[in-house]
């Protein structure tokens, strides 16, 4: 798809992943909607964006609540006029036992890792139906191939991401809508300063850096109609944790 003023959505892109996509997807030619909760990281990306000639406005919201989805998609058509492409980038998932998993961690997780992605996908399909064609990106991650520990809630929305993405491939074919999973493995990005990792210079330098999973979305978009990636695995080429299988074991 020729990506020159299309109309991206794209959702978490007030930091990490989903600001370095917005970033890219705007230096292609897309004009992006920035969908986030933090105003004021959003206005920062936006002003990153057409600082350098892109077109970005953003729009403020809690994605897990329908109507909050609704507005943003309304909004983003007032604006544009059409939505082409739809990259759900937002995500919640601290490492916990099974034991300290709440009821109100586990649906803070699902709510927005998983249930964000198919509220905004729910409400941009339409659009995308009578265009007669539409690109969703979904971004997961390798919990979401692979059991990891002290991740419970964080591998189940993962793995549902995963689902959603399979069960809405087949859906939306007919439609001309492509549907993609991109999963990449531990990713250099501020979020895991949040969290209780063990940064060593080495762990960080084995990471991959948050721009290719950003070109990784650019480029699945960008193949012609008859080319379909259903999922596309980031791995890293050395484990940041060697002699883990998750970088929580053990907490």
């Amino acid at each position: 798809m020729e990506l020159e003023n299309k109309v991206a959505i794209i959702t978490g892109a007030s930091g990490g992943i989903g600001q370095c996509i917005a970033v890219e997807l705007a230096s292609a030619g897309v004009r992006t909607m920035l969908v986030g909760r933090s105003e004021q990281k959003l206005e920062a990306v936006a002003k990153e964006i057409t600082a350098k000639g892109g077109v970005a406005t953003w729009y403020a919201a809690d994605i897990r609540e329908a109507s909050a989805v609704n507005n943003m998609v309304n909004e983003t058509l007032k604006r544009f006029g059409q939505i082409d492409i739809l990259v759900n980038s937002a995500f919640w998932g601290p490492p916990a036992s099974l034991e300290d998993t709440t009821e109100e961690f586990w649906d803070q997780t699902l709510d927005t890792t998983l249930k964000a992605a198919f509220l905004c996908t729910r409400a941009v399909v339409p659009q995308m139906k009578r265009q007669g064609y539409g690109r969703i990106v979904n971004i997961g991650s390798r919990a979401g191939k692979v059991g990891e520990d002290n991740r419970t809630a964080y591998c189940a929305a993962k793995w549902g991401l995963e689902g959603l993405t399979a069960a809405l491939s087949e859906e939306l074919r007919r439609y001309n809508i492509h549907v993609h999973l991109i999963s990449p493995a531990a990713t250099n990005t501020p979020w895991w300063r949040e969290v209780p990792a063990n940064l060593t210079p080495e762990v960080i330098a084995r990471m991959i850096p948050p721009e290719v999973v950003a070109q990784a979305v650019r480029w699945v978009i960008s193949l012609p109609d008859q080319v379909h990636v259903p999922d596309l695995p980031l791995y890293n080429f050395q484990n940041p944790f060697e002699g883990k299988n998750s970088p929580f074991e053990g907490l």
